[in-house]
């Protein structure tokens, strides 16, 4: 494919749209989330930590972009931390569980945070809507 074609603008089937190569992490995703989702026995312990560092920074732009009540999460086996919102609540756990909590997949239990889990917010219905200057569909970008 020509490289200036990874960089035009594609609908996703929630209607938002996201260059090209967004599509091969989408498939990602997808096939992690649903291994996952179809109780094949892959559970979140079984995601490559390359594929929840990416996710990780893909999931937590967006909340980061539409002010979601989360001032910060550390994915401690990952040495990876993200700064969201000052003065929210905070967690911190694996990665998996981070990104099984943020993905609505797992419990908040798992994790570390400066509240009780049931004061933490309740992540958005994911996959989220793309990050800011992504179209939606019918955008002439």
């Amino acid at each position: 494919m020509p490289a200036p074609a990874w960089e035009r603008l594609v609908p996703a089937l929630a209607g938002w749209r996201h260059p090209t190569w967004y599509v091969l992490l989408r498939c990602l995703r997808e096939l992690e989330t649903h291994h996952l989702d179809l109780d094949t026995g892959h559970g979140t312990e079984h995601w490559p930590d390359a594929y929840v560092a990416r996710a990780l920074d893909d999931t937590l732009a967006t909340p980061r972009a539409h002010s979601f009540p989360l001032a910060s999460v550390e994915a401690v086996d990952l040495g990876r931390a993200w700064s969201l919102a000052p003065e929210e609540a905070s967690v911190a756990g694996a990665g998996r569980q981070v990104l099984g909590w943020l993905t609505g997949r797992t419990p908040a239990d798992a994790l570390t945070a400066d509240r009780p889990a049931r004061l933490l917010p309740l992540p958005s219905a994911w996959p989220q809507p793309p990050l800011p200057g992504w179209g939606h569909a019918g955008d002439e970008r």
